[in-house]
């Protein structure tokens, strides 16, 4: 974002819609498709100033970036702060509230501040965007801290039980296997189940992905199951 040039009419500080769009990280055609969905929320003049004919032909003698305004534009929409902080609204998102917060502290409240002043706002804006990002990243953590496998996961734990089970009974065509595969396949699930506290293996929290397949790979059979399979297929 470039460095906002300031912009007064009626002696009141406002924005322009191009402004508005560089500072909230959107496009003005996104600005205007806003406010033409939400015009019965906005009160021009508090909200806004639409310039039209001498008014804004004063005004663009006045602004000294030509970006700012199209000369060929027959009309134009500046943005008081209540209309930046009701755009920042409609907009809702993480940057569009982080940005009206500096622009609050940074632009429209700083006419009459000494640069010591000024500073101290900037920083406490600065401090408080801080705290919000920190706080979102908090609400990520946690939302990546209750999210389960993906399904290539899923399908990965499932292909470690099978070859576990089978390397256990001794392979498909190990008696055992005709006996008892359904019987194993249900103790190490339900071991692996208990193991987590979740219902089904599917359910495996992205966090516990790597201890889940370590678990699997160092499983093994209660006893008495360990016995059974082994006079099954005739190893004793």
């Amino acid at each position: 974002m470039r460095k906002l040039q300031v912009i007064e009419h009626n002696e009141t500080r406002v924005l322009t819609t191009q402004q508005l769009a560089e500072c909230y990280e959107t496009s003005a055609d996104n600005i205007k498709m806003n406010f033409k969905r939400n015009k019965n929320r906005f009160v021009e003049g508090r909200d806004y100033y639409l310039l039209k004919g001498q008014d804004l032909k004063e005004f663009k003698n006045l602004v000294t970036n030509s970006y700012l305004v199209d000369k060929r534009t027959p009309q134009l929409y500046l943005w008081t702060e209540r209309g930046a902080n009701r755009h920042s609204k409609i907009l809702d998102t993480d940057k569009a509230w982080q940005q009206f917060d500096v622009l609050e502290a940074t632009y429209f409240r700083v006419k009459n501040l000494t640069p010591l002043e000024m500073m101290k706002l900037h920083n406490e804006a600065i401090l408080e965007m801080g705290e919000k990002i920190e706080k979102a990243d908090k609400r990520i953590e946690k939302l990546e801290d209750t999210m389960t496998i993906a399904s290539a996961q899923q399908y990965t734990i499932n292909k470690m039980v099978r070859e576990k089970v089978l390397n256990i009974i001794g392979g498909k065509n190990a008696p055992a296997y005709k006996k008892i595969s359904s019987k194993v396949f249900s103790a190490i699930y339900r071991d692996y189940k208990n193991y987590f506290k979740i219902p089904s293996y599917r359910d495996t929290l992205k966090i516990n992905y790597e201890e889940a397949k370590k678990y699997l790979n160092e499983w093994q059979p209660e006893t008495n199951l360990k016995l059974e399979i082994k006079q099954l297929n005739g190893e004793e």
